[in-house]
């Protein structure tokens, strides 16, 4: 414990990556309310659950990569509490024994953030605050999300601000993207944010969204706390919630402690018992994991470490790079998806998962680039036409005709010519004015028709001039 200064620990909830829910058969997507739910996960009396073997393999996964010691023995139990979230009055999570425990996860800094455990539970429902429904403050109940499949990550209290707070989820949901059993498109990331300053009582902010939210939360949080000490007020230990619209926490409850919810052993779902080889073979089918990757394509491919990171973090960039790397020379390929390609992915806001790519397009716009067949310009706006359009690369230069058919005599002809119509602009060049090598790197570009590379016309006007 950080008794000097800010001690942050998270309660992470994923959603896993299924089609039913963990111990029912209904459909984790659905678009009308309460229209996927049963008797099972409504909690109707004699309805019994049948753990998903998919959700369990998917947590197991997740322990694992999360470098846990997996229990080879683990159960469920009941949590208990009333709320109209949870119809049968009670929750199937894990308490004893869970999934996994005693992890670990390095931030980008290099900084170990321990995991306490790693368990699965069921998501309860969700309350829809329906304001301006008539006079009366009323909530509804959505009964979908009853019974969702949950694993629960739990760090111990080592971060020490919010910045290594969403450092931490990001180096979580690169992990989970890695194993393919969380889908940001379809899937939540919440997280419950304790938080602690100078030693004072723990504040827990519950059910904060996104990486971005648990930041904002715990900023805020942070100086709220610290601003209480300041005017010589008791921080109290108790429970808050996130508004998002005012980026500010408000106390709903007290804070509950374990012993509140009564844990039970659940008694209709058996123990799991896991063999010490089953672990072993489920460790060694684990995908090579972004830090693993990351290393590899510095020492295979000698890029550098910001670079072989970029590449590693996203999983299908990952796959790209080594398909592109395996047609044209690798750092010229890390070097236009990590600043080209995902430039225009951030500044369109897409998801890179969901898109359609090919290597073989890349590659191909990549050699005509090299081969000085095509522009960098015109390889950019190639490059935007397929990530927002799905147009081939290779198509669209054809259709623009921005293929260039000149060879580099065309191009010293067209720079000798341009020299000597312009001779005070080869004189102010020669005394170090820079604005006379854009206007006759322009004047060229306008004599070739755009079709010459500004960086060659750059070169070959250098060599004019000295010679």
């Amino acid at each position: 414990m950080e008794k000097n200064g800010i001690v942050i620990g998270l309660e992470c909830h994923i959603q896993l990556n299924t089609d039913s829910k963990l111990f029912c058969g209904c459909r984790t997507q659905a678009e009308e309310p309460n229209s996927s739910c049963c008797p099972i996960c409504l909690g109707h009396p004699g309805s019994k659950p049948v753990l998903n073997a998919k959700a369990l393999n998917y947590a197991l996964q997740v322990a694992l990569a999360l470098n846990c010691e997996v229990n080879k023995e683990f159960f469920f139990s009941r949590k208990t509490y009333f709320y109209p979230d949870m119809s049968k009055d009670f929750q199937i999570t894990q308490y004893e024994i869970p999934v996994g425990v005693k992890g670990h996860v390095a931030l980008s800094n290099g900084k170990r953030i321990g995991i306490t455990r790693v368990h699965l539970e069921e998501d309860p429902a969700a309350l829809v605050h329906e304001a301006g429904l008539g006079a009366s403050n009323f909530s509804l109940v959505d009964y979908n999300r009853s019974g969702i499949p949950l694993v629960e990550v739990v760090t111990e209290p080592d971060l020490s601000s919010p910045q290594e707070a969403r450092d931490f989820l990001d180096q979580l949901t690169t992990i989970l993207s890695y194993l393919k059993v969380y889908s940001p498109s379809s899937g939540t990331l919440k997280a419950d944010c304790n938080v602690s300053v100078y030693g004072n009582a723990r504040v827990e902010v519950k059910n904060v969204t996104g990486k971005r939210g648990v930041e904002k939360a715990l900023e805020f949080e942070v100086a709220r706390q610290k601003n209480l000490l300041l005017n010589e007020r008791e921080v109290v230990r108790e429970t808050r919630s996130f508004d998002e619209k005012s980026m500010t926490t408000k106390a709903t409850r007290g804070k509950e402690t374990e012993e509140d919810y009564g844990y039970i052993f659940e008694p209709d779902l058996t123990a799991i018992r896991l063999s010490t080889a089953e672990i072993k073979k489920m460790k060694q089918r684990l995908p090579e994991l972004h830090a693993a990757k990351s290393k590899r394509f510095m020492q295979e491919f000698n890029l550098d470490e910001y670079t072989a990171n970029v590449l590693a973090r996203n999983f299908t960039l990952g796959l790209l790079f080594e398909e592109i790397a395996k047609q044209v020379e690798p750092m010229i390929a890390a070097k236009f998806l990590t600043r080209e390609l995902m430039a225009v992915v951030n500044r369109s806001g897409l998801d890179l998962n969901a898109l359609d790519l090919s290597a073989d397009e890349i590659a191909s716009l990549l050699s005509l680039l090299l081969d000085r067949r095509v522009t960098e310009k015109a390889a950019k706006e190639a490059i935007i036409a397929y990530l927002t359009k799905g147009e081939k690369p290779t198509q669209f230069i054809e259709r623009q005709g921005l293929a260039m058919d000149l060879q580099e005599r065309d191009i010293e002809k067209a720079v000798e010519k341009v020299l000597a119509e312009n001779k005070k602009a080869v004189a102010d060049l020669k005394t170090g004015n820079k604005k006379s090598l854009n206007f006759l790197v322009g004047q060229v570009m306008h004599l070739t028709k755009a079709k010459a590379e500004p960086r060659l016309v750059q070169k070959i006007i250098a060599e004019k001039i000295k010679g």
